[in-house]
């Protein structure tokens, strides 16, 4: 499928409907207009849209859109124009449960006493009724055009069912026969910044980002010729990482596909478990973890043979009929503290309001 350079207004309505958004690169979007068609295996170098739950199935992974474009900054922020977002209400949010996750962190402390997991992640949801209609949609758009650039900004929806949002975890990216990816674990909010160590002198933060880097490094080293860069401190808006960037050479004589070595990755330990080979299945029965959907799994787009983009979908607004979730995670090991993590967790699904203008 060719790509093209344009969009008429007719074409945005039929997107803001069903469609899918990347921001690729500085100043390049990619725009995938529905309906999508549900398949289960993709082509080579067939445009498709990936996006399963995070508790992985086979079935339905693959959705391949109508037509797919190629546009920049001020193209989408013409499109976006065309539709005034000037009387949204705001949504009202009911907050995530402490009881809900101190059942989970006890739960996830207990198994890693008994010496054979080393870390988990948990996650809670804070919920909205409100609507999120295309109006909506293309005011988070709005604002998520304003995003930093060390975010990738993604979303996709379809049938009144959607997500939408901006992380700065690749799961996976293909260039030619370069493999990028990069770890993201330790966090520490901002405003915290003065009362904590450095977190490259931490070393609860630096133990739980070690988990992390060395597990996908020795997963994407089945391709290819592995190497590792960092850590180093990642700068958002309201939090500091802890970031591992690392990189893979393809080998000649190696079968490749794509979202098979996605499905292979994920979760890493950023926000599954540690070590990977415990299982990460057992986390469903912890209270909210069932329900996290597309909250953590793979989101990619392929658009060529040899350019591919997946990343791991954090930072974003889940929505369907009944209503919206924002959803924040936290690393647990062997030292985490259950109140630390709790400010934690809430400073993430803030920094997504804001990011997303749902609050000021």
């Amino acid at each position: 499928m060719e790509a093209q350079v344009s969009m008429k207004p007719s074409s945005f309505t039929n997107f803001l409907e069903s469609g899918a958004l990347l921001r690729s690169g500085p100043e390049s979007w990619l725009l995938l207009e529905g309906p999508f068609t549900a398949k289960d295996q993709v082509a080579l170098g067939e445009v498709a849209l990936f996006h399963p739950d995070f508790f992985t199935g086979t079935e339905n992974s693959y959705w391949i859109p109508q037509l797919f474009y190629r546009l920049t900054d001020r193209d989408l922020e013409v499109l976006c124009s065309g539709l005034d977002t000037s009387m949204l209400q705001p949504l009202a949010w009911r907050e995530a449960e402490l009881q809900s996750f101190t059942t989970s962190f006890k739960t996830i402390l207990e198994r890693i006493h008994q010496g054979a997991l080393k870390k988990a992640v948990p996650i809670v949801f804070e919920a909205s009724t409100g609507n999120i209609d295309p109006t909506r949609i293309v005011a988070m758009i709005k604002e998520l055009l304003k995003a930093p650039p060390n975010l990738y900004v993604f979303g996709s929806w379809q049938n009144g069912c959607g997500i939408l949002g901006a992380t700065p975890e690749v799961l996976l990216k293909q260039e030619g026969r370069t493999l990028k990816t990069l770890a993201i674990a330790g966090t520490c909010p901002k405003e915290d910044a003065a009362d904590r160590s450095s977190l490259l002198e931490d070393p609860k933060e630096l133990h739980e980002h070690d988990l992390v880097a060395q597990d996908i490094f020795q997963s994407l080293a089945r391709y290819g010729g592995a190497k590792t860069e960092g850590p180093e401190i990642l700068e958002l808006a309201t939090l500091l990482h802890l970031k591992t960037d690392i990189e893979c050479q393809l080998s000649e004589n190696k079968d490749f596909s794509f979202f098979g070595a996605c499905r292979t990755l994920h979760p890493t330990p950023a926000l599954g478990v540690s070590p990977r080979d415990y299982g990460y299945e057992w986390m469903s029965s912890l209270p909210e973890q069932k329900e996290r959907r597309g909250f953590g799994a793979p989101w990619g787009i392929s658009w060529s043979a040899e350019e591919a983009l997946c990343l791991v979908a954090i930072r974003n607004i889940q929505w369907n009929p009944a209503g919206s979730r924002i959803g924040s995670g936290c690393g647990i090991v062997a030292q985490s503290d259950l109140h630390q993590e709790w400010r934690e967790l809430f400073q993430k699904r803030r920094s997504v309001k804001k990011l997303l203008g749902l609050e000021t």
